[in-house]
């Protein structure tokens, strides 16, 4: 690349080898490049194919034209570079002998002006015409060619000093008025400026029809591009329209469905827990039957004078049980056979129907999806609203990951993420800006929130677009969704168990965090100290110490912790500055190098880690493989996801948003 004082017009390089032009040449398509560069491209002797428009052109390397006009621009270039490095007024180099700095230049004579000769230039009657121009308009180009001209005068080379004005069309040369008399004169001879004129007036008649042409294109793209983009809205919102169609269909019939089988379980769990019942009074007295017979046969096995002091008492034994056994019925010998359910389905209008025949009860459950012909909305006006955050209608349960099992090759490797919605969450009882240190998901349709300023939590619908319910408490911390409810980690290190209705129903002291997981689970995890405590909804409780520590320079205080599908755990260790992965009995068996933010998982049992201080999140496999990093635009305190929806708690945002992972 030139070193020079101003850069050259992007026109004057070479398009292959992007230097000043070296002997231009010009090809019939009126590309033109470096001789040397069209020459090494391509030559085939035969035929030059133009390496910016790719037309091919029947000729040689030694066919191709000069570019005149490129060849003085490149020459001019370089002067002016020359000439414009530390410029010098000439009149003042010529009168004064003194060296003073040009400012200027007159475009009619290129003559170099300081500041003072600039406007004595124009003064005298030679030069009064004459245009002077700044060096720092001159550097720009605009005025090269109207300079060039004054550069390169066209002189005749047969006549010294002689201009070639003149065009001898029968030689087809350019001539000057001494040629013309002596060797031109009975020949076809024009005035140069009058075949130019001629020429250019032809030459800018065609440029304006291509202008003209130029401009319709510029129309015809505008107006195809309207129509692209009307195309591309209208496949939005018609894919938004069957989305919400075919979601309020199949959450319609998820709904039904867990109807049906909460009456399947209404009409046989009776008969099931009664013979549940007879089971366990047959096994009684199996066992009774089984111990007194055991004994008689060592009676009547043994000696004869234990036969005589024991075979009154063993009779009466006996007997009653015979008795006892032939009276005695099980509880639900009304059931001599298994009662006849039939459940049916009409494809043409999706129609379930299900039939209990035992009880002589015949209720059909009937629900139609959309079948092109008309839509009913099956939700309320906010349903898009419901649309956008969960198009399953199917939430998640332990069913997804024995799906997808972990070691498998299809398992998902990389991730990106689409914000589709930002939810406030400020009622008017607020008193404080609120901003959120924890969230969970309920259900596919619900999520709960820690808002700190505020000491609430509050928990929101999308299907109705508000916030359903809120509960004051002191200073909450962190949160956690199990099937029975919700727990709470407050500043006291104390963890309240509310129901879904955030009705107090326990109080658990000296806890470190909470450990959450699916909220389908029948049980809850949290963590005190470096041992995991686990309750079920029976109220039976688990514990389980945490070994094999790596060596910390300070003890593990765990901020954050998840508990995954397969029984393993992640703990955020705050102290350390690191997350562990611990196996189901306890042992540590990865140190991640990561920072230890807010947990979750998604389907795949991959392990998603709030980085607070880089604003991202963190993909790792079950063994701790890096997968993916995920940017975000704020810093994030808290994450939880459901299905492929992941809800973020951003810092001190008042809030909470809400992400399509894909």
């Amino acid at each position: 690349m030139e070193k020079t004082s101003f850069p050259p017009p992007a026109f004057l390089r070479c398009t292959i080898c992007s230097s000043l032009y070296n002997e231009p040449k010009t090809l019939p398509c009126l590309h033109s490049f470096c001789k040397s560069c069209i020459i090494n491209h391509k030559d085939l002797r035969k035929a030059i194919e133009c390496p910016r428009c790719f037309a091919s052109f029947a000729m040689n390397s030694r066919e191709l034209k000069s570019d005149v006009y490129l060849k003085y621009r490149v020459e001019f270039y370089k002067t002016q570079c020359d000439d414009l490095t530390n410029p010098l007024c000439i009149f003042c180099k010529l009168h004064t002998k003194k060296k003073k700095s040009a400012v200027s230049q007159c475009v009619s004579c290129l003559d170099l002006l300081c500041k003072d000769c600039s406007w004595k230039h124009t003064s005298t009657t030679t030069t009064v015409g004459h245009q002077v121009i700044s060096l720092t308009k001159i550097k720009t180009g605009e005025y090269d060619d109207t300079m060039l001209p004054v550069k390169y005068k066209a002189l005749c080379s047969e006549h010294k000093g002689e201009e070639l004005r003149l065009f001898c069309k029968s030689c087809h040369l350019l001539i000057c008025q001494i040629c013309f008399t002596k060797d031109h004169k009975e020949h076809d001879v024009n005035i140069l400026s009058e075949i130019i004129e001629s020429k250019e007036k032809k030459a800018r008649k065609f440029c304006q029809i291509l202008k003209d042409k130029v401009s319709a294109l510029c129309k015809e793209k505008d107006y195809m591009k309207s129509i692209q983009r009307k195309l591309k809205k209208l496949e939005e919102e018609k894919e938004n329209e069957i989305k919400k169609i075919t979601f309020e269909a199949v959450n319609k019939i998820d709904k039904e469905k867990n109807k049906m089988i909460q009456e399947l379980h209404d009409h046989l769990q009776p008969d099931s827990k009664s013979l549940e019942r007879g089971i366990v009074k047959v096994s009684t007295k199996c066992n009774t039957i089984s111990d007194t017979l055991e004994f008689a046969e060592h009676v009547l096995k043994g000696m004869n004078v234990q036969k005589v002091f024991l075979f009154d008492e063993l009779q009466e034994r006996l007997e009653y049980l015979a008795n006892f056994c032939q009276h005695s019925t099980p509880s639900i010998t009304h059931l001599k056979e298994m009662p006849s359910i039939e459940i049916t389905v009409c494809d043409d209008e999706l129609k379930y129907k299900m039939t209990f025949n035992h009880t002589g009860i015949s209720q059909p459950h009937i629900y139609t999806s959309f079948s092109g012909k008309s839509s009913k909305p099956l939700t309320d006006e906010n349903s898009s609203d419901f649309l956008s955050v969960s198009d399953k209608a199917v939430q998640t349960v332990d069913m997804d990951f024995e799906n997808f099992p972990v070691n498998k090759d299809y398992k998902k490797r990389t991730y990106c993420i689409e914000k589709i919605k930002s939810i406030p969450l400020r009622t008017d009882e607020d008193k404080q800006q609120p901003y959120f240190t924890s969230v969970a998901w309920i259900n596919e349709i619900e999520f709960v929130a820690v808002d700190a300023p505020n000491a609430k939590l509050k928990i929101y619908s999308f299907l109705s677009g508000t916030i359903l319910k809120s509960k004051k408490i002191t200073e909450p911390l962190a949160v956690s969704v199990w099937k029975d409810g919700i727990l709470c980690l407050t500043k006291g290190s104390d963890i309240l168990l509310f129901n879904h209705a955030l009705c107090l129903q326990k109080s658990i002291p000296k806890a470190s965090c909470l450990c959450p997981s699916l909220p389908t689970l029948t049980h809850c995890r949290w963590i005190e100290n470096t041992t995991i405590l686990t309750q079920t909804n029976k109220n039976s409780s688990a514990r389980l110490s945490l070994k094999c520590f790596p060596t910390n320079p300070s003890p593990a205080f765990f901020r954050y912790a998840c508990s995954l599908p397969d029984g393993s755990y992640v703990l955020s260790d705050k102290t350390n500055d690191c997350v562990y992965l611990v196996d189901g009995n306890g042992s540590i068996f990865k140190k991640l190098s990561c920072s230890p933010g807010s947990i979750s998982f998604d389907k795949f049992s991959n392990i998603f880690i709030a980085d607070f201080h880089n604003s991202s999140i963190s993909v790792f496999d079950l063994k701790g493989k890096y997968l993916a990093n995920l940017s975000l635009k704020q810093r994030p305190r808290s994450i939880s996801i459901l299905h492929d929806k992941l809800i973020v708690a951003f810092d001190f945002q008042s809030k909470v948003f809400v992400y399509d992972i894909t």
